[in-house]
């Protein structure tokens, strides 16, 4: 009978171990299903930041074209002839007819 319960300590102690072995094991799964589904998180959320940095890009591209044609139109009317032909129209007179006789 000693023979009996000793061989019985060694396999409670073997199941011991093996579910301290098993606990492990499952911790690290569970850990790593975490992380996994972590990553899933961020990598979504970067898509979709990606997404609109695509959108915000485009907007810029549109805004700068956008500018450049005003700049040319506020060149164009800025500019000296028709500035003159402005002042025609309203009444002004050149300098140099204006003071000839």
């Amino acid at each position: 009978m000693k023979d009996f319960r000793i061989v019985k300590n060694k396999n409670n102690s073997f199941n011991l171990i093996g579910k301290i072995k098993v606990k492990v094991v499952l911790a690290i799964a569970i850990l790593v299903i975490s992380l996994f589904f972590t990553q899933l998180v961020f990598a979504n959320g970067l898509s979709t930041g990606g997404l609109r940095l695509a959108e915000i890009e485009d907007d810029i591209k549109k805004l700068e074209a956008e500018n450049r044609i005003l700049k040319n139109q506020i060149a164009n009317e800025s500019s000296l002839a028709t500035l003159s032909a402005e002042a025609g129209d309203l009444g002004f007179k050149n300098y140099l007819q204006a003071t000839t006789p």
